[in-house]
């Protein structure tokens, strides 16, 4: 168990990564890394639905959401 747990944060924080760097380099725009980060979020609650790092992804990907509805 412990192995999953490792690898649920580990897994949140290099996708939090990428996503930002993706995103500060132009390379993504927001609707399409969202759509990533939500099928990893998917995959990550099937596997552990009570994990306390899915709390930081679902916040990130909040966080966006809302940056992204005030510039468009």
């Amino acid at each position: 168990m412990d192995a999953m747990v490792d690898s649920i944060d580990e897994i949140v924080g290099r996708s939090i990564r990428h996503a930002r760097r993706m995103l500060g380099e132009g390379h993504y725009d927001w609707p399409t890394t969202r759509r990533a980060l939500r099928t990893i979020l998917a995959d990550l609650e099937a596997r552990s639905p009570n994990h306390p790092s899915l709390a930081r992804l679902r916040a990130f990907i909040a966080a966006n959401d809302r940056a992204w509805s005030r510039e468009n």
